[in-house]
């Protein structure tokens, strides 16, 4: 029997496409999801389908999404790419979406690298940079993945903060975003659009003289729409303060402004205040704050409204007892928590119900930390039965994750998960809280993820680059509520 040449290839080519279809099955390594089975880890990491997290790498100057059940990077996107020399992406949040693999939107925020531990690391890059706020996109619709820029909020808005960012939830969901900054030691809070528009802004001030704190609302210029706070315009301070820094401020009217976190059930948004150790809640519906509630143990629930003039309040601060890093709502509402650090390691908790925050009670504090161990970052759960917390620690020191039951409020768990811990975030099935730590920005990184009815760690990946923030995209509103918006 003869066969000539075209019927050879021919027969090769349909052999060959039918032994890779065996192999690869009918979803293969070239779809925009890639299905694992058949590999080795499939079994072990396909309980986490349906997450997919965002890694922002502080020092490599990237943001990634990753499917921890392949385990894949999705898409990532150098902010280079923009333009941006020598990029510092420090916080991130995600909108909602019923398929993240489908797309979702998210924010980022970044910051020059004038901060102390880049001082140490690497002092040249002391000068570059930039603050940004950026409204990001994540397309998997297509064959190949993508993360595009979506909108330049600093450039829309004309003001550019660069610490942490939360989407409304509860009565403001669907709605807004909020930013926030503490060398400018202000907030931006925008719509949610492609078109971003503003919302409201404040700023905080310290008069050390009178032992005030004035929170005031500040205004866009009438005739552009837009702020004059681009870049570094209106920095009190060169660079983010350190834990500790907050008692010796080269400003003295700087109070090193966090976040502001939401309300899940009232309409009611905080800004967190470092320095004074306070949190000063807002109406969202009338963007008036309404009170200051002052976290340290020892201190008064409230701080007392001086006088209201126009568009500022003045709070009386006679004395500053701790100062605080990180706070926000548990997911049902009751409680507010804020980790007192530098002064007091212990985490503050209030009880949030009221309408009317001034009646916000103290009734609580989770202790035991020692000295070494700073209350920083916070993590919820769907049905408020526990928060996580990081416990950081200066190296060498590594730190920790805990674990802490809202009913007694003692710690149950505790995990030395690698050296300097960040962020928590549950995943969108509630049953594993993850978690990052980056190294000082040098050594180990990592996420882990935690069993939270076993306390058992499930699974380890590698996360070069710094990991300061993360954020597993949520599958709903109602699943933002979990997710880092409520706290932070």
């Amino acid at each position: 029997m003869s066969i000539n040449r075209r019927q050879f290839m021919k027969g090769a080519l349909t052999a060959g496409m039918a032994g890779t279809a065996t192999m690869l099955g009918s979803s293969n390594a070239f779809a925009a999801v890639h299905d694992p089975v058949g590999e080795a880890q499939a079994d072990l990491f396909r309980k986490f389908k349906g997450n997919v997290i965002l890694l922002p790498s502080k020092y490599g100057g990237y943001v990634q999404a990753m499917d921890p059940s392949v385990p894949e990077t999705l898409a990532w996107y150098p902010y280079g790419l923009y333009g941006i020399d020598m990029p510092i992406p420090h916080h991130i949040a995600a909108m909602p979406s019923a398929d993240p693999y489908k797309g979702f939107d998210f924010y980022q925020t970044m910051q020059p690298p004038a901060a102390p531990y880049v001082n140490e690391n690497s002092p040249e890059w002391r000068n570059r940079g930039d603050f940004k706020m950026f409204k990001m996109r994540y397309d998997g619709s297509g064959k190949q993945n993508s993360i595009t820029v979506v909108n330049d909020i600093s450039a829309t808005t004309g003001m550019a903060l660069g610490v942490h960012v939360s989407i409304g939830v509860g009565e403001n969901a669907n709605k807004y975003v909020a930013f926030a900054d503490g060398q400018k030691d202000m907030v931006l809070i925008t719509t949610i659009d492609d078109n971003p528009k503003i919302v409201k802004a404040f700023r905080a001030d310290y008069d050390p003289i009178a032992r005030q704190l004035n929170v005031s609302q500040v205004f866009p210029d009438a005739t552009t729409g837009k702020f004059d706070y681009i870049g570094r315009k209106g920095m009190k301070t060169s660079h983010e303060a350190m834990l500790g820094e907050e008692l010796m401020p080269a400003d003295p009217t700087a109070v090193f402004v966090d976040a502001f976190t939401w309300h899940p059930t009232l309409p009611f948004g905080a800004i967190l205040i470092r320095r004074l150790g306070c949190c000063a809640i807002v109406d969202t519906r009338t963007w008036e704050v309404v009170a200051l509630l002052s976290t340290a143990k020892g201190a008064p629930d409230n701080f007392p409204l001086v006088k209201q003039s126009g568009f500022t309040w003045t709070f009386a601060v006679p004395s500053v007892l701790t100062p605080l890093h990180e706070a926000g709502f548990i997911t049902s509402g009751e409680y507010f928590l804020a980790c007192n650090n530098v002064l007091q390691n212990n985490i503050a908790v209030y009880r949030s119900t009221n309408e009317d925050p001034t009646k916000w009670k103290k009734e609580n504090f989770v202790e035991g930390f020692g000295t070494k161990f700073l209350p920083l970052h916070m993590g919820n759960v769907p049905d408020s039965r526990f928060a996580y917390f990081t416990m950081w620690a200066r190296k060498p020191n590594n730190g920790y994750i805990c674990k802490v039951d809202t009913k007694t409020w003692k710690v149950t768990a505790k995990w030395d998960t690698g050296p300097d811990p960040h962020t928590c975030d549950c995943t969108v099935d509630g049953k594993y809280m993850t978690t990052v730590y980056s190294g000082h920005q040098a050594g180990q990184s990592g996420i882990v993820f935690i069993n939270i009815e076993s306390d058992k760690i499930e699974a380890r990946l590698p996360c070069p680059g710094g990991m300061h923030d993360h954020v597993v995209v949520p599958e709903s509103w109602e699943g933002l509520k979990y997710s880092r918006s409520t706290s932070v």
